[in-house]
């Protein structure tokens, strides 16, 4: 059953949740390395831009906090950086200096029997430059609206094209090659982007047909990095196909990367 709400009586809150203004990063430190930081750090500040903050002067605190705190967590730690509007009374229009807030926790191996069932987004898709809090509002009210079972997770599409998973983007194996879905609605993921840029993955639109004819799929982000999809929509997949054990060399040995 679950607790009673806790009740609060506040002169000020934190603007990032008064009115979503905040933007987050979250990934692993692995043996005191974080992979791709600086393309975290860059997201990040590309994001807070957009609320009018500038932080990038914090550049070398944030990292120390950030390694410091995952140090405390053990050798391998799940660490989510969120930074927000500040504390501030009530009224839209305040100046005030953000809060930088970091979460952290081990990290545990996701479920293995990954199986993704198609489903349609039900609101009109965005650029996503950046981890908006914002963003992640309309994926919770998507998935009340979808309603899936346990072990079934949201292959989410629009219009007759594939975006992702809910907290990934995908990769999809077609004769040979691994393809990526480009487009509006579609985060440019930390990995996702590493393994382009290293050739491996054609960002492409993918549309839905295309999921009759895989041979392998993929999550990609920066928590679990690699995981290799059971199936997709009751169709099984070789989530240990050579492919992905391939794709899985080409981060193997990077410094913040386990496998």
């Amino acid at each position: 059953m679950p607790s009673h709400s806790h009740i609060q009586i506040i002169d000020s809150l934190d603007r990032g949740l008064s009115y979503a203004e905040s933007c987050f990063e979250t990934f692993r430190v692995v043996d005191g390395a974080i992979f791709l930081w600086d393309k975290h750090w860059q997201r990040l500040n590309h994001g807070l831009r957009s609320f009018g903050f500038d932080i990038a002067n914090q550049h070398d605190e944030v990292l120390a906090s950030c390694l410091q705190t995952a140090q405390q967590q053990g050798n391998d730690t799940l660490l989510r950086l969120t930074v927000s509007g500040g504390d501030a009374p009530w009224g839209l229009q305040q100046s005030v200096p953000p809060n930088i807030y970091i979460q952290a926790g081990i990290y545990e191996q996701p479920a293995q029997n990954i199986r993704l069932q198609s489903v349609e987004y039900p609101f009109p898709v965005q650029s996503k430059p950046a981890k908006f809090s914002a963003d992640y509002a309309h994926t919770l009210q998507a998935l009340q609206h979808w309603q899936l079972e346990a072990p079934q997770s949201p292959l989410v599409c629009k219009d007759g094209f594939i975006l992702g998973g809910i907290t990934a983007n995908i990769a999809l194996l077609l004769d040979g090659m691994w393809l990526t879905p480009e487009g509006e609605g579609i985060l440019s993921g930390c990995v996702r982007q590493y393994l382009i840029e290293q050739g491996i993955l054609l960002a492409t639109p993918c549309k839905t047909q295309v999921l009759e004819k895989l041979q392998a799929a993929v999550l990609l982000n920066s928590g679990a990095f690699v995981q290799g999809i059971e199936g997709i929509n009751g169709k099984l997949l070789d989530h240990e196909h050579i492919a992905i054990y391939d794709l899985k060399q080409i981060l193997t040995g990077q410094k913040g990367v386990s496998l």
